[in-house]
């Protein structure tokens, strides 16, 4: 009898209690999620090193139709919302917006077309 008291003893010792077990599952999935959060980060990186290589492109158009300074500022909000726009600087003054732009995504027709939504003319300068 006290061989068996002697024997569950040892069996007990070898056996996890629960809180060791979930603590145990709980480093395996941060362990997991770390190397899968690691792999996007890396995936991430390449494809912004892809897309640095792109060459954007400038275009000087020509606005008819600009009232006064807050035409410009409407224009110039909308031509930044657009995709494919990477800056644009609206002039009153001069009658023109400055618009660099990615062609990969955007071409200078639509551009065009975008302010012409808004109710003015434009045309490529040139």
């Amino acid at each position: 009898m006290i061989e068996q008291e002697q024997d569950k003893k040892e069996a007990g010792k070898h056996r996890f209690n629960p809180i060791t077990l979930i603590i145990m599952a709980v480093f395996a999935l941060t362990a997991i999620a770390g190397t899968s959060a690691f792999m996007v980060r890396a995936e991430r990186a390449d494809n912004s090193v892809t897309s640095a290589v792109v060459n954007n492109e400038r275009v000087v158009i020509v606005i008819e139709g600009m009232h006064c300074s807050g035409c410009a500022s409407g224009i110039k909000a909308m031509l930044k919302r657009t995709p494919g726009i990477v800056s644009a600087e609206v002039s009153y003054e001069n009658k023109q917006a400055n618009v660099e732009y990615n062609p990969a995504d955007i071409s200078r027709e639509k551009i065009l077309e975008v302010i012409t939504n808004l109710g003015y003319k434009a045309s490529i300068k040139g």
